[in-house]
């Protein structure tokens, strides 16, 4: 019996090293997809991720913002240790940028011998010591800033122009971003042959500019806010499915773990429901997020995990499947999840979870929550999550002791922390 092109490549991958695929949505409502149950935005190939793999009800991310949450992921630590807790403002700068001491999941995957791609939004840093390839990617197509526009600009500034490794790509010459990271990503994955891959594609949808393709919102027969936001959810879902289908393609679908996440809670104008807060708050909203991950060859289809996860934990989750034991940089914040996806063991894989970013700040504890939030009172709230994840019922009356305790977690967890690099004035207590 002969083999297909595609059986030969797989045959011929490393199954002891899968190849890692990372798509992280930027800005998306929690409410923004249908696998939370928004029947406004059909999104069945971020969906099929699910279904193939594993949905995390309590899924977060570690910063509030785009920024300090993309730098939360790289590292696997929190970023508030290296003084990473704002966006990096939109100017040139020399020393804004991802901390040069930071170890990033790009350098220890390339050291163990896979290709290192990044693709999209970079945002972390725009000085050339700070570039993508000088943080651990071999290859990087994508732009520096944290937004820009979603078509071709004529005139890009060197912030927002579209690059191509280090070099500018002039003319820009594609039709919507969210398709051309995807094509891109694709083209990569075809081109990958024996060396196994690790792919971080940061789509910049669906932050503004609310940019859309004219055939999708037309699709949908409105020109709103809301029509806006669902025809770029359109097309990132799309974007989502031409690099699931490149993988399906190439054979090695048992052989990659893939891993869809948005940056943060939704931004102003989005959807969060059922969460309260938004983007930039320690509220649910703000960090709560979309979170699924798929990797037919070790995880069996259709799970629901309602235990606490984190961004942090993808460092060190594809570190081990990559079969490096240990980072050689600083400590690691982050679990590896795959003993607790694989019944390996039952064990949460946290106990406690913190966020800060200013004034807003929060810690979970199991299932109790204590948390400032802007708009909220200006005193720590509590809440227990397992019975009122929207926040509604301010429990800490009830329970001083557990007030007490948690807000000294806090208070220990932060307090070797430096100040802020940039933003944010003096940091608040």
């Amino acid at each position: 019996m002969s083999l297909l092109a595609s059986d030969v490549r797989a045959a011929s991958k490393d199954p002891a090293k899968p190849n890692v695929v990372i798509l992280f949505s930027d800005d998306a409502g929690y409410h923004e997809f249908s696998l939370h149950g928004a029947e406004l935005f059909p999104t069945p190939r971020i969906n099929s991720i699910a279904a193939n793999g594993v949905r995390f009800t309590n899924g977060y991310v570690s910063g509030t913002v785009c920024s300090p949450s993309r730098a939360g992921l790289l590292t696997g630590r929190y970023q508030n240790r290296f003084g990473h807790e704002f966006n990096i403002p939109p100017v040139y700068s020399e020393t804004n940028g991802l901390s040069l001491e930071e170890t990033t999941i790009a350098d220890v995957m390339k050291q163990a011998g896979y290709q290192t791609i990044a693709l999209g939004k970079w945002h972390l840093g725009y000085a050339p010591k700070f570039h993508p390839m000088e943080r651990g990617f071999t290859d990087f197509y994508g732009f520096l800033q944290g937004a820009r526009s979603y078509f071709p600009l004529d005139k890009p500034t060197r912030l927002n122009q579209l690059l191509r490794d280090r070099e500018p790509v002039r003319p820009e010459s594609f039709e919507y971003m969210t398709d051309e990271l995807a094509i891109a990503a694709a083209d990569y994955i075809a081109k990958s042959e024996d060396r196994p891959f690790f792919m971080y594609v940061a789509f910049n949808a669906i932050h503004t500019p609310n940019h859309v393709l004219q055939s999708d919102l037309d699709s949908l027969g409105g020109d709103t806010r809301q029509a806006k936001h669902r025809a770029m959810t359109i097309a990132l879902d799309r974007a989502v499915g031409t690099v699931l289908d490149a993988i399906n393609e190439q054979g090695i679908k048992d052989n990659t773990i893939v891993i869809f996440l948005n940056d943060n809670g939704g931004a102003t104008g989005h959807d969060n429901t059922p969460l309260r807060g938004k983007k930039g708050s320690a509220w649910e909203g703000g960090i709560r997020v979309p979170f699924v991950m798929q990797w037919p060859g070790k995880i069996e289809k259709g799970k629901v995990i309602d235990e606490a996860v984190i961004a942090l934990d993808i460092f060190p989750t594809i570190m081990k499947a990559a079969g490096v034991s240990e980072s050689p940089g600083l400590p690691l914040d982050g679990t590896d999840l795959t003993p607790f996806l694989t019944g390996e063991t039952k064990a949460p894989p946290h106990e406690t979870l913190f966020w800060k970013s200013g004034a807003n700040w929060a810690v979970r504890d199991g299932n109790l929550k204590l948390v400032v939030a802007s708009g909220g009172s200006g005193k720590p709230e509590l809440y227990d999550l397992s019975q009122d994840a929207e926040e509604k019922i301010n429990i800490a009356a009830e329970h001083p002791d557990q007030v007490k305790k948690l807000e000294s977690m806090y208070f220990q967890w932060k307090k070797d922390f430096p100040t802020p690099t940039w933003g944010g004035g003096k940091p608040k207590k």
